[in-house]
């Protein structure tokens, strides 16, 4: 049996039916940027009244949560993954950009800790944010996670001359620009184009 041999229209109308296709099973959720803002907002805020109310406490070291974070991200990673037909060039790209930045924060916060950097860790974690989140933003030509990246720039700097516990307040600003506000638009985008689908549109 030969092979039917396609028109040059059946051939645009195929390889467009493949690119919608392949859209429709590219799952950007916004999770993974609502489930890191979230966790450090938590977290330095938690920071930030240990060191300036008296009497309160927490059980352990608020940035221990960051462990759970870490095994909820790999879950939904690994979950989200199945649902794509393929992983493209860029998919791999952008998955290795936040890698490093993962291990950049690691050295930085262990190490940081252990020798007892003191406040210097607050603005070079304001500079980490903003490299990845940045990137992403540029490779999927995302407005608010530049515009995020940005604000942390800002807040970096401030950091470095305001020497005082309002600088946990600042991470967690910064994380609510370079990831909550952006997670909250790509949340919306993900169930709106659901919705699409289930419409035929």
């Amino acid at each position: 049996m030969e092979d039917k041999v396609l028109s040059e229209k059946e051939s645009l109308a195929l390889i467009s039916e493949m690119i919608n296709k392949a859209k429709g099973h590219y799952y950007e959720s916004g999770l993974s940027a609502l489930l890191w803002g979230f966790s450090n907002i938590v977290c330095f805020t938690l920071a930030y009244l240990m060191e300036t109310v008296e009497g309160f406490k927490f059980p352990f070291n608020p940035f221990y949560l960051m462990i759970v974070t870490g095994i909820l991200q790999i879950y939904f990673h690994r979950r989200d993954r199945k649902m794509k037909i393929s992983v493209s060039y860029t998919d791999e790209a952008h998955s290795y950009v936040w890698i490093a930045f993962g291990i950049s924060i690691t050295v930085l916060t262990v190490a940081g800790g252990i020798s007892d950097i003191g406040y210097i860790v607050m603005p070079l974690l304001l500079l980490l944010f903003a490299i990845p989140t940045f990137i992403s933003g540029c490779i999927k030509k995302f407005k608010p996670l530049i515009f995020g990246a940005f604000v942390c720039w800002i807040l970096s700097a401030v950091c470095f001359f305001y020497r005082t516990n309002e600088v946990y307040l600042l991470v967690a600003c910064g994380a609510l620009f370079a990831w909550v506000i952006p997670g909250f638009i790509l949340r919306h985008r993900f169930y709106k184009n659901i919705a699409n689908k289930h419409n035929g549109i």
